[in-house]
């Protein structure tokens, strides 16, 4: 392939950057198929949630800089003028990039939670550090949740604000290591705008936007160390600050433990000195936070069921690589660094690059990315990766750094249509990180769990069960003769003899209508109710009962949901689940009915139903793997 004196190169060149762009422009309009109704690749389902004319302008937008940086790459004099117009912006005080991106971050919290968050927020409010099994997960971060929930709670302010604050406080640690990154690896302003994008347009940028997790600040430590560890490559700082941060993160949270290795290569052998600082620096805040909890009286971790609790740590290799776990890791791994696409080819050009493999920096790069990418696919966890994405943000600046380094910077000698379609790939990460952010800001989407009610109730906006006295019942004739016992429509707990599960529940002998007046939120909402047939009638015969869902407003009743359970199916024997969006009437007062009906044969005997934790969620449905 030969290059022309203006710096166009051939058609092979051409045609990739073209594909590149269209494919980017594709992924963000279809969300990589979910809009289709396509759900391999679930880094990109929260797409579902952005407009469909957001998502087309998402991906004109890619078009259109694909254009512009066509243009770009072959003009000399247009990659001069941009040159420029990066530098004016780097030339903004530091201070003021920080603050502006700290309210940016504070304004624009999440509102969904991912991962263990809300089991967090109850330990929070009703454990101590002193009876928290999970302290020694997380040292110093359980150190910092606690001291700041305590803090603000004398404030009258609640844990979920403490952490969003410790969030956006990483966040802006962040930025500032992002900000030193660039000055260091960047050689012009365009370079160095570059870096600095790329650090920030991950998926795991949000974790500085209020994030209630364990994970904002070892990620944020850890850059910071990473770019104290190439300040020091470059020789512009000293080595100790770069154990004494390395400690710090692995402090925070023990996953940093697999960035640790790649510091072996910033020594000098002749210099065994070197290896000593490195080693007790490292150790000084683990030693520290580990005699501060003991001072307060933490217990030490109880190793007999595996490490805080986890029996297993790690997958097996031939764990690791099953289908579906590999999938799911990839998907992961495409979420946090969105420039994920273009890691095959920084690996093929580094390859056959010798200069490259002989810069110091790269080597060090390259030994961080390897130990964070054993983690990424090695580290085993409980939760779904598309719940749990969270605890892998860590390798997402890592590996997005490594690519940046080799295409910008290592050689210097990459064809400019190379870097060039780094620029589109910039852009669409950009743009799939602000949509990522927008989404999990703009609404609170829950996945409900039954076994999991208690920490939902902070979206309950209504409790049905609490507010029988105000719903209009009919018939209101009781089911038999006697006074008490025999009421059609009360209170009451169904138990499950299988698993003891127990739940209160609208009690509702069909045929039966329980309606009740609710004003429904404006910004989201659905119903969460789990119908069953009530246990002590089994064996009583009967044809089963037909539970129905409506809501009537100024435009009359509309039919929202309908099951019938039989006492012969199985199935049907235990608590159902229904989760019924309401979007159709969001900001209105309406009438919400709840009947209960005898089956085909118009046979009410033993027609005995409830309504299981009858909850009004104020929050979005999570639809995305319902099936």
């Amino acid at each position: 392939m030969t290059r022309g004196f203006s710096g166009r190169l051939g058609w092979p060149s051409y045609l990739l950057f073209t594909f590149i762009t269209v494919a980017g422009a594709i992924l963000l309009i279809t969300g990589a198929g979910w809009t289709l109704d396509y759900r391999g690749v679930w880094a990109f389902s929260h797409l579902a949630y952005v407009p469909a004319t957001v998502r087309w302008g998402m991906g004109v937008f890619v078009v259109l800089s694909g254009i512009v940086t066509a243009r770009h790459v072959a003009q000399p004099a247009a990659r001069e003028r941009w040159s420029r117009y990066a530098s004016l912006l780097w030339r903004v005080p530091r201070w003021a990039t920080l603050a502006a991106l700290g309210a940016l971050f504070w304004l624009l919290r999440e509102r969904t939670f991912h991962g263990d968050a809300l089991l967090k927020l109850h330990l929070l409010s009703a454990e101590t550090l002193q009876t928290d099994p999970y302290v020694w997960k997380e040292p110093l971060d359980s150190l910092l949740a606690y001291s700041s929930t305590r803090l603000f709670d004398a404030f009258g302010l609640s844990p979920e604000t403490a952490i969003a604050c410790l969030s956006v406080a990483a966040g802006i640690l962040y930025a500032a290591s992002a900000l030193r990154l660039a000055g260091l690896l960047g050689g012009d302003g365009t370079q160095r705008l570059a870096f600095f994008a790329g650090l920030m347009a991950l998926g795991s940028s949000l974790l500085w936007f209020g994030h209630v997790e364990n994970y904002s600040l070892v990620t944020a430590v850890t850059l910071c160390s990473v770019s104290l560890a190439i300040a020091y490559l470059r020789g512009r700082g000293p080595l100790w600050p770069v154990g004494l941060a390395a400690g710090a993160a692995v402090s925070v949270h023990p996953q940093a433990i697999f960035t640790l290795p790649a510091l072996a290569l910033l020594l000098n052998r002749r210099r065994l000195g070197q290896g000593i600082v490195l080693a007790a620096t490292t150790a000084v805040v683990p030693a520290f936070t580990a005699g501060v909890l003991w001072l307060l009286g933490v217990p030490p971790p109880n190793l007999s069921g595996g490490y805080a609790g986890d029996e297993q740590l790690f997958w097996s290799a031939s764990q690791a690589v099953q289908p579906q776990r590999l999938a799911d890791a990839l998907n992961n791994l495409w979420l946090v660094a969105p420039l994920l696409p273009f890691l095959p080819f920084a690996l093929v050009y580094a390859m056959a690059t010798a200069r490259v493999r002989r810069d110091r920096v790269f080597v060090y790069l390259t030994a961080l990315m390897a130990g964070l990418l054993v983690y990424h696919f090695s580290f085993q966890n409980d939760l779904a990766r598309q719940k749990d994405w969270d605890l892998f943000a860590i390798v997402g600046p890592g590996v997005t750094l490594w690519v940046g380094y080799v295409m910008l910077a290592a050689d210097g000698r990459l064809p400019s249509m190379w870097t060039a379609s780094l620029a589109i790939g910039l852009t669409f990460a950009t743009l799939f990180t602000v949509s990522w952010i927008g989404v999990n800001h703009a609404y609170t989407l829950i996945r409900p769990d039954a076994n999991a009610r208690e920490l939902a109730v902070r979206y309950r906006r209504v409790d049905l069960y609490e507010h029988l006295d105000t719903a209009r019942i009919s018939p209101a004739e009781p089911i038999c003769a006697e006074a008490t016992g025999c009421e059609r429509v009360t209170r009451a707990w169904f138990i499950m003899p299988e698993d003891g599960d127990s739940r209160p529940v609208i009690f509702a002998h069909a045929p039966a209508e329980v309606v009740f007046p609710i004003n429904v939120p404006e910004r989201e909402a659905f119903l969460w109710l789990s119908p069953a047939l009530d246990p002590e009638a089994r064996g009583w015969g009967g044809d089963g009962v037909t539970f129905e869902v409506a809501v009537q407003s100024a435009e009359g009743e509309v039919m929202l949901w309908r099951r019938h359970l039989r006492p012969d199916e199985p199935g049907d024997m235990d608590w159902q689940e229904a989760n019924i969006p309401l979007d159709a009437v969001l900001g209105q007062d309406i009438l919400l009915i709840l009947r209960t009906l005898p089956g085909p044969a118009n046979d009410s005997t033993a027609d005995r139903a409830g309504w299981g934790t009858p909850w009004l969620m104020e929050a979005t449905l999570d639809t995305r793997w319902v099936d």
